[in-house]
């Protein structure tokens, strides 16, 4: 008997069960229910599934993040199955509080039985609690520096504290270098939570921010009001149970609302991210400093900490396919990887599709290998699981919609490399200001690297006889054409937007690019017949630091703010970006609830997700700001926000060559719509908002 599990599993259940109790009696203690429900939904399931599946972890930190990952894994799947199988017993409303915890805690109890009969061990090396330094003080000051500067930000609008977080976090390559005495996982994950953090809390404090979060806090909302989650509906945000399933679970059981587990609980599941990357590139590249600069690379991305925080359900799927690279190299369990890859399916279809062309590639590989991890099964698994979930969840909005990017992907080819076309190649051709022109070709430098890096690794694989790590290898070909295909293919990088493209592709290709600068440092040696030592390396990685350091301050913002650019990144503008103020989401709330239903609203692009999460239906001023009176059969009206009425100024918005987003903000005055407001009825108005009936 493992009475250590035993223990630990009792205590956490009845916690759980017996502050939801006394909540409902009309007792509430503080802060009870909401820590035994993180904890038991987050750690519990996972923990006892470590101890069943004897999966052998070598850090606390690997031992955490497994946790953690099945753990997530578990709700989810408890969710779906209670959606779907409960109603045909007679349960109605089956996401809610009672059936949900009645079967969280049949399964748990299940799982500690299986555990115990079993007397199985997770079978653990792990090093000692290591010694607390002053650097690891730092790096656990960091996040807190980031809610500050954050607050600052969101209530006062001085975001000197982000900046001056910004300029920390850019030092830290330099501190990976010089200093060696601290916990180098928990400062990669200490890292990510501020830079996540930081755009959380700083746009909006007390609310979601971006776009397409806001359709899924709609989603979530409408699973909690209805009891059940109805896959019926036609729209991309009802395919996912990382929204629709695990947000509203969280919900339910912590007894808190979507918004905070958006804000809070979801970034903190989508740092471990970082900290899996760093678990696998060690193994990969063989010294820990090169996985360490590998995965600043990879955080330094502005789309890791800014659009990722507005795109929950990617969140999810990215902790899974962060654990399918680490499953490739670590060569964990094939139940692990089944898991790992079924989670992955329901969570976000564009990264599921994503792995689903690539893992084709890796059956030649997996028929010619016999130790291969990734079996040609677990291949047709993962191909009919996800075609059958998207062609039946969500109507197959998703299905249908992947037919119609492949039809119309190759009938558009005749126009391959023409920036019109291409989003990914009509970035790198477009001209814009000087800084954000040296940000560009920064990024381009770093896509040079690894592009040098892939041809060093085909041309290793060639020569060597003993392929190690083979199925990775492959499918960082597969993404690396992927990122190919965004600049050459007309519209291929446009369906999720070639940033976070890019993004997704760093999974496997980060690591390229410290191979391509110790390449490059190789062709230099015999170029100049320069001996290869260790000090030679070591420049190697000061130099790819002191890179790293630039790249984060053109990446993160910084440089432009400092020079004053006339094109601000969103995420410390706090007047001219997808954010809102308290004030405009009453505006935005009262026209919901004091206006017939089936209305249109006529509002700038950035205020389009606060409308969607309502559930209203809106049309954006284009790159002439007015209204069509006579576009809509129903009522119609116009909302306009902080930027007009604090600084008179309308935002224009349209699509540029490639299809790229352009945002612009016009005086008011000097629009058609200045003179069409003279014709409308004034019929909301507060410090920040004013609103509009539309009269035909």
């Amino acid at each position: 008997m493992d009475r250590k599990a035993l223990i630990i599993t009792a205590s956490i259940l009845i916690g759980l069960d017996s502050s939801i109790i006394i909540d409902h009696l009309g007792i509430h203690i503080p802060l009870a229910r909401e820590v035994f429900g993180f904890i038991a939904l987050t750690f519990l399931p996972g923990y006892l599934l470590l101890k069943i599946l004897r999966t052998r972890v070598e850090s606390i930190s690997e031992s955490i993040f497994m946790t953690v990952a099945l753990s997530i894994s578990t709700v989810m799947f408890m969710g779906i199955f209670a959606n779907f199988i409960y109603p045909f017993i007679g349960i109605k409303r089956p996401i809610t509080l009672k059936p949900l915890l009645v079967t969280f805690n049949v399964i748990v109890v299940s799982l500690l039985v299986i555990q115990q009969n079993r007397s199985l061990e997770t079978q653990e090396n792990l090093s000692k609690f290591p010694k607390i330094t002053r650097w690891d003080l730092f790096f656990l000051l960091l996040p807190l520096f980031s809610l500050l500067s954050a607050y600052m930000f969101s209530f006062y609008g001085d975001n000197r504290g982000l900046l001056a977080l910004y300029f920390v976090i850019s030092l830290t390559p330099i501190i990976f270098i010089k200093v060696k005495n601290f916990n180098r996982a928990f400062a990669i994950w200490s890292i990510a939570i501020s830079l996540m953090w930081s755009t959380v809390f700083g746009v909006s404090w007390n609310y979601i921010w971006g776009y397409d979060i806001s359709g899924e806090y709609y989603y979530a909302h409408l699973v909690l009001r209805q009891g059940m989650w109805n896959v019926s509906t036609y729209y991309q945000y009802n395919t996912v149970a990382s929204v629709n399933i695990l947000a509203p679970l969280y919900s339910l059981i912590l007894n808190i609302g979507i918004i905070p587990i958006f804000k809070i609980i979801y970034p903190l599941i989508f740092s471990m991210v970082s900290v899996i990357l760093l678990k696998a590139y060690e193994r990969l590249l063989g010294k820990k400093i090169w996985a360490e600069l590998s995965i600043l690379f990879f955080m330094f991305l502005f789309t890791f900490f800014t659009e990722m925080m507005a795109l929950a359900r990617q969140m999810i799927a990215e902790l899974y396919l962060a654990l399918m690279v680490y499953a490739l190299i670590k060569r964990v369990h094939p139940l692990l990887l089944l898991i790992f890859g079924t989670s992955l399916i329901v969570s976000h279809y564009g990264t599921a599709y994503m792995v689903m062309f690539a893992l084709l590639f890796v059956i030649p590989v997996s028929l010619a290998k016999k130790n291969s991890i990734i079996k040609e099964s677990y291949v047709v698994l993962f191909w009919l699981f996800t075609l059958l979930w998207y062609q039946y969840v969500g109507g197959g909005f998703e299905f249908h919609k992947l037919v119609d990017i492949g039809y119309f992907t190759v009938i558009m080819l005749k126009n391959i490399l023409k920036p019109q076309y291409s989003q990914g190649l009509a970035i790198i051709a477009s001209k814009t200001t000087l800084t954000r022109e040296i940000a560009k070709w920064i990024n381009l430098i770093a896509q040079g690297l690894i592009s040098i890096g892939m041809v060093a690794v085909v041309y290793t694989l060639i020569k060597q006889k003993e392929r190690k790590y083979i199925e990775f290898y492959v499918l960082s070909f597969v993404f690396f054409a992927y990122d190919v295909a965004g600049v050459i293919v007309p519209f291929f990088a446009n369906r999720l937007n070639a940033t976070r493209l890019y993004q997704i592709t760093l999974f496997f290709l980060s690591p390229y690019l410290v191979i391509g600068t110790a390449t490059i440092l190789k062709g230099f040696r015999k170029l100049f017949r320069v001996k290869l030592d260790h000090v030679n390396i070591r420049r190697m990685t000061k130099a790819l630091a002191g890179f790293l350091l630039v790249y984060f301050l053109f990446n993160s913002g910084f440089m432009l703010e400092v020079t004053k650019d006339p094109q601000p990144v969103l995420w410390l503008d706090k007047y001219h970006s997808p954010s809102w103020s308290p004030a405009e989401i009453t505006g935005a709330r009262w026209l919901k609830y004091y206006t017939p239903e089936g209305n249109a609203v006529w509002l700038g692009n950035f205020k389009f997700p606060l409308f969607l999460g309502l559930g209203m239906k809106t049309k954006s001023f284009g790159k002439e700001p007015q209204v069509s009176i006579y576009a809509h059969n129903g009522n119609q009206y116009v909302y306009l926000g902080k930027e007009t009425v604090l600084f008179k100024e309308i935002e224009a918005f349209y699509f540029d060559i490639g299809g790229i987003q352009r945002h612009q903000f016009v005086p008011l005055k000097q629009t058609k719509l200045w003179k069409q407001l003279y014709d409308f009825n004034k019929i909301y108005s507060s410090n920040q908002v004013w609103e509009y009936y539309v009269y035909r």
